[in-house]
């Protein structure tokens, strides 16, 4: 069973600006690329030495002011997928805001990489109730698939409690594969990805997976870049409880990522879904 490892290209600020109150003196563009480069960079070296192929979605300004690293990402034989222009919350868009950004951003990301984009994942997961006209949009921009949905109830910012946790089209003709849950005393529990991946010990995280592929089910697994690279900023001031959040586990991250991956197979997202007809792509 082959499982889906993706990445959700983005800086550490920039993933959390819409979470908390940032201090100017962290919003500085050059610190934020230095940073993102240097963890992405970690994370390629990781899977080479993993032989995995994994799914980076990428903020499309990043593809603007990062070219050349997008290009080794895509060199290197991972897919390129979409994760806004900005990362904002499609939420708090409105539908021509959108459509306008992830058009530029979908573009933007072919033509840097050199490679055709299938696949689009929503900042901070923000598919919700109140942005499911997003999915028609996507469709319509010439996306195949999309991994936005958090089947869950339990988050304060995402997730949909009801939507099907597992691979399934749309009715629209789009392709939805939901982030990785199982479901436990009738509730649904979020896993393999994040905070989730951070905070769970590593048997349990294993278990998991290997329970899903059991019964069919592919995982699809996320990662951030300062989740296991070495960069990732100290914002002064922080809550106890936003501090745990927001690092608890970051330091060594790559070291506990190598141990959970070498019991897996990974492939990227489009590749999986062509080999189970989901989806056909050139």
């Amino acid at each position: 069973m082959e499982n889906c490892l993706s990445m959700d290209v983005e800086g550490f600020v920039e993933s959390n600006i819409e979470s908390f109150g940032i201090p100017e003196q962290h919003l500085d563009r050059t610190q934020e690329t230095y940073e993102i480069e240097n963890n992405v960079h970690s994370f390629l070296d990781l899977l080479a030495e993993l032989r995995i192929r994994g799914t980076f979605f990428i903020v499309g300004r990043i593809a603007r002011d990062m070219p050349e690293m997008v290009l080794r990402v895509a060199d290197l034989g991972h897919e390129i997928g979409c994760h806004n222009y900005e990362h904002r919350r499609i939420f708090g868009q409105q539908p021509k805001q959108f459509r306008e950004g992830v058009i530029s951003a979908k573009q933007r990301l072919e033509d840097v990489s050199g490679t055709k984009v299938y696949g689009f994942r929503a900042p901070d997961f923000s598919i919700t109730r109140a942005s499911v006209w997003a999915l028609d949009i996507l469709q319509e921009a010439g996306f195949l698939y999309d991994s936005s949905i958090y089947p869950i109830r339990m988050h304060d910012v995402y997730g949909i409690g009801d939507v099907n946790p597992g691979i399934h089209r749309l009715p629209n003709g789009l392709v939805e594969w939901p982030l990785a849950t199982l479901s436990l005393l009738k509730t649904r529990f979020p896993f393999g990805g994040g905070g989730y991946l951070r905070l769970y010990p590593l048997t349990v995280t294993s278990h998991f997976i290997e329970t899903r592929n059991r019964s069919g089910s592919p995982c699809m697994l996320y990662i951030h870049p300062y989740e296991v690279g070495p960069i990732i900023p100290e914002i002064k001031g922080l809550s106890a409880y936003r501090r745990f959040r927001h690092y608890y586990n970051c330091s060594g991250g790559g070291v506990r990522l190598k141990k959970l991956l070498r019991g897996f197979t990974f492939a990227p997202a489009v590749e999986i879904l062509a080999q189970r007809g989901m989806v056909h792509y050139a």
